[in-house]
């Protein structure tokens, strides 16, 4: 898991000297990538502060009148709004941590999708025989699917789900009750994929209720995530039943601003999300998006993140992945293997299927796309998340972690390593390590759970009530604090 991050001046104040230092080093050295497609990393002219307690205000105010301070009447969480001289953003930042009214001051960092390629041009459009949009038949009996392969068009492609053994995970659960927010670009909400179950948003780019994808990026990771089984449409999602909360922080180009992020943490939180999937990068370790994510996490809330796509591209770090209170995704392909462009590193903790994943292609309804990413591997393993809360909503959030993690199927380096973390996702073993805890729970509770024996391979039973675990047991997440 990412470092954990301390709110001292000292340190802040070194991470704001590394700001300055990688746009130096991405102008003179090539081979690195350029920072947010060749912009400045940060927002121009604009500062988050966040005040002591009992402070509001700087106590410089000469330093004030140098850097035209002034004070916006925006505010997530404790964090505050501030504008500045254009140019002067890094500088204003450090000076300010100088103020004993001030626990921290940063850019407003730039965010980004983390980018979906298409693998080919192939697209499945479903049509009916007549030519038009075809019919969405909802089973409202879905005993039909458990333990059968869905009617969905598209199942056979989707090489991910067989990989995992979704099929012996859904005779467990589905996903049903849990809300898995989805922090991008929107969603497509009349979508027949979701219908039903797309809660209310909110668009934090236009700061209304109707948060409409006009990017396609968050639908794309909304279909992997949550999109219909059964419905003769399509893809399955892996929480085919889960709802989806839309929370738009990226604009119809992708792009978008930590501070959109950061309160669409604080948003997502209080609305009662029990997932939130992140499928974007920046490259600035943002301290107000940390005390975001450490209220979400004091909530009950499980965070996972994109590691990214620039493993071939410098394989910088990226955030929010490599914050504290995060599960860093990364991607694996066909083989189990790595995928190429799947960024890597001690803050991976886990990966998932991201190479030929088919998902939504908005705006059309009807087409489908062969996608490769981080963005895809993401929600499987949030997806995976909502199914054991499903089926065992009794769960903290570190349970749910420490199921998932421990339930992988274990590859490269025994254990955690910088490029599967504790290896690859496994539905299957996820759900028979969540039903090997529930006696204990339900007739002891506050009694530890047993640990189940056995070890998950490349090809894991796809029995569900065989509980296995990998050789290295790794420890959940601490719940961070504020």
């Amino acid at each position: 898991m990412a470092t954990t991050f301390r709110t001292s001046s000292i340190l802040i104040s070194l991470c704001l000297v590394f700001v300055q230092f990688l746009l130096a080093s991405c102008k003179d050295n090539p081979d690195r990538p350029e920072l947010i497609g060749r912009r400045d990393p940060y927002v121009s002219g604009r500062i988050l502060i966040k005040f002591r307690p009992g402070h509001s205000s700087v106590s410089m105010t000469e330093m004030a009148k140098e850097f035209d301070l002034q004070p916006s009447s925006i505010t997530c969480g404790a964090v505050r709004f501030h504008t500045v001289r254009p140019g002067t953003e890094v500088e204003a930042a450090e000076s300010f941590m100088l103020d004993p009214a001030v626990e921290y001051a940063e850019p407003d960092f730039r965010i980004e999708a983390a980018l979906v390629n298409a693998d080919s041009d192939v697209v499945w459009r479903g049509l009916d025989p007549q030519g038009g949009r075809p019919g969405v038949r909802v089973h409202s009996d879905t005993s039909s699917l458990l333990g059968s392969a869905p009617n969905d068009p598209m199942y056979d492609s989707q090489w991910a789900l067989v990989k995992i053994d979704a099929a012996s995970a859904w005779k467990i659960s589905t996903g049903r009750n849990v809300t898995i927010a989805v922090i991008d670009s929107g969603v497509d909400l009349d979508h027949p994929e979701f219908a039903a179950r797309i809660l209310d948003g909110y668009d934090f780019v236009n700061e209304d209720t109707v948060a409409d994808d006009d990017y396609g990026h968050g639908t794309l990771v909304a279909g992997v995530a949550a999109a219909a089984a059964n419905n003769d449409r399509g893809i399955a999602g892996l929480a085919w039943n889960a709802r989806i909360m839309p929370v738009k922080v990226l604009d119809g180009q992708g792009q978008g601003v930590s501070s959109d992020l950061t309160c669409a943490l604080y948003w997502a939180a209080d609305q009662g999300a029990h997932i939130i999937n992140i499928s974007i990068i920046s490259f600035g370790p943002s301290f107000g998006m940390q005390s975001a994510l450490n209220y979400a996490a004091n909530k009950g809330v499980l965070t996972f993140a994109a590691a990214g796509n620039l493993f071939e591209q410098g394989n910088p770090i990226t955030y929010p992945a490599a914050q504290e209170g995060v599960i860093a995704v990364g991607a694996t392909d066909k083989d189990d293997s790595h995928a190429s462009f799947s960024s890597a590193g001690s803050f991976v903790d886990i990966s998932a299927p991201g190479v030929s994943i088919y998902s939504l292609f908005p705006p059309s309804h009807d087409e489908y796309r062969s996608v490769r990413g981080t963005s895809l591997a993401s929600p499987h393993a949030a997806a995976l998340a909502a199914l054991v809360l499903s089926a065992a909503p009794g769960l903290s959030s570190a349970e749910v972690e420490s199921i998932i993690l421990q339930s992988a199927v274990d590859l490269g380096e025994t254990g955690q390593d910088g490029k599967f973390g504790y290896g690859r996702i496994d539905a299957s073993a996820a759900m028979s390590l969540t039903l090997s805890s529930l006696p204990v729970r339900l007739l002891l509770p506050g009694v530890s759970s047993p640990s189940p024996t056995g070890t998950p391979t490349a090809t894991p039973s796809a029995t569900p009530d065989a509980a296995q675990t990998p050789t290295t047991t790794p420890s959940p997440t601490a719940t961070p604090s504020e």
